[in-house]
C-alpha cells in the first residue's frame, strides 16, 4: 500500500541526518582487520585480484599487488589465497592464530583430564 506523503518526508529527513553525520567529519575511522601486502614478496600473479569477493585488491604501477585499506572487508580471502604469503590480515597472522588454536586445545585437554 502506498505511503502518506508525511511519512515519506519524515524518512528522507532521517535518511540525510544519518548521512550528514557521516559526510560532517573531516575524517573517519576505518576497521582495523585488514589486509596487507609486502611488496617485496608479491609476485604479481593476480590471485588476490582474482579472488576478492569485493575487488579491491589492484596492480600498483611499480609491480605489486595494493589493497586500499579504506575498502578493505577483511574478509582474509586473499590473504588464504596468495601463493607467496605476501598478504597479511592484520591482527590474525599465523603465529596469532596458531597461538590461540593451541591455547585452545590445551585448554580442551585440560577440561577431559579434569573430567577423567
Amino acid at each position: 500500500y502506498p505511503k502518506p506523503l508525511e511519512e515519506s518526508i519524515a524518512q528522507a529527513r532521517a535518511a540525510v541526518a544519518r548521512a550528514m553525520t557521516i559526510l560532517s567529519r573531516d575524517s573517519l575511522m576505518v576497521g582495523g582487520i585488514v589486509a596487507t601486502v609486502e611488496k617485496e614478496k608479491c609476485a604479481v600473479c593476480l590471485t588476490c585480484v582474482r579472488t576478492c569477493p569485493y575487488g579491491i585488491p589492484f596492480i600498483h604501477e611499480e609491480g605489486y599487488a595494493q589493497i586500499e585499506a579504506s575498502e578493505c572487508h577483511g574478509c582474509g580471502a586473499c590473504v588464504a589465497e596468495c601463493p607467496g604469503k605476501a598478504i597479511t590480515l592484520n591482527h590474525f597472522t599465523d603465529r596469532q592464530i596458531t597461538a590461540k588454536t593451541h591455547a585452545l586445545f590445551e585448554e580442551t585437554l585440560e577440561t577431559e583430564e579434569a573430567a577423567s
